[in-house]
């Protein structure tokens, strides 16, 4: 999709038919499978530019809380999907960003920015990976420099259930909480700069979704 940056007033962006219709698919299927349910939900914004930030544990992670979402999302995705030839054109019509599973990528987070500045909201995973242990890990600093360059409110969202999501075909426990959103400024963080800004911003923010979600935060590294 091509991304034109609009003033924050003009920011609200009509959703696709076709994505829309599968958000209305997948939604339906994580409920009738695996018994999912939304908390919060009211805390995205219905307009304007906002960052999702979620804890992560699952490749079915994006696709859950994507199809939530009442508002057409950007994301990052491993770079290999996009070569598959049926996963290929599905993630790219999804507004998937590659993304390099190793080492740094800062094309990714400009792509992410400039969704940012075009009215969209993205959806970050701040730990980086998925993690199977069922805790929250120390993140990395790219979702705090998205916050402090582009100034937009911040939701976090908590998923639980998703670690072997083949469990929740009886167990029927998967959920997705979403927290009030805030800023920079609400963290007292908003003349933060640089690396350390960057982390410190960073850590905010799990604190956030370990709140949403009523967990401990990750032990500071």
């Amino acid at each position: 999709m091509e991304l034109t940056a609009k003033s924050e007033a003009l920011a609200e962006v009509p959703v696709r038919f076709g994505y829309r219709f599968s958000q209305w698919l997948l939604t339906g299927g994580f409920k009738l499978l695996f018994g999912l349910k939304v908390d919060g939900l009211v805390n995205i914004p219905l307009s304007g530019p906002f960052i999702l930030a979620s804890s992560h544990k699952s490749w079915f992670d994006p696709p859950i809380v994507g199809s939530i979402c009442p508002r057409e999302l950007f994301y990052a995705a491993k770079r290999e999907l996009f070569s598959n030839l049926i996963l290929g054109p599905i993630v790219r019509y999804h507004n998937a960003i590659p993304v390099a599973r190793t080492g740094y990528d800062r094309k990714v987070l400009v792509q992410l920015g400039q969704a940012l500045s075009a009215g969209y909201g993205i959806i970050i995973f701040p730990e980086g990976t998925r993690f199977l242990d069922d805790k929250l890990h120390p993140p990395r600093a790219g979702v705090g420099m998205l916050a402090l360059k582009h100034r937009v409110p911040i939701v976090p969202a908590f998923i639980s259930g998703s670690v072997r999501i083949r469990r929740q075909l009886w167990r029927r426990r998967l959920r997705v909480r979403f927290g009030r959103p805030f800023t920079v400024e609400e963290l007292g963080l908003r003349d933060a700069e640089g690396r350390e800004g960057y982390r410190a911003v960073a850590s905010a923010v799990m604190c956030r979704i370990a709140e949403t979600g009523g967990v401990e935060p990750p032990a500071t590294p």
